[in-house]
């Protein structure tokens, strides 16, 4: 599912697995069919980038907020779809 690159240095696979469990909590069911992960060795520090890149999107149902309009009941949906986005200036 994910195509891994080691760039700048070595790691090793438990931490490269480390990276990826981080990668799978915190973006969780927005992950791209095929993501591309690459790891920057930068010294004691790693950079992360990702292939395609996130967008992030946020849709506020009435009392809370979700991250994927997937997760919206059909009323909410209904709502979310009838709302006017207000212009940005």
């Amino acid at each position: 599912m994910f195509e891994i690159n080691v760039v700048g240095g070595t790691l090793a696979q438990e931490e490269i697995d480390a990276y990826i469990f981080y990668t799978k909590k915190k973006y969780g069911t927005l992950l791209p069919e095929h993501l591309k992960i690459t790891l920057e060795v930068d010294g004691d520090h790693v950079n992360i980038t990702y292939d395609p890149p996130f967008r992030y999107q946020v849709f506020r149902g009435t009392d809370y907020l979700v991250n994927d309009a997937k997760k919206l009941n059909d009323p909410k949906l209904a709502e979310l779809h009838d709302k006017i986005p207000n212009p940005i200036t």
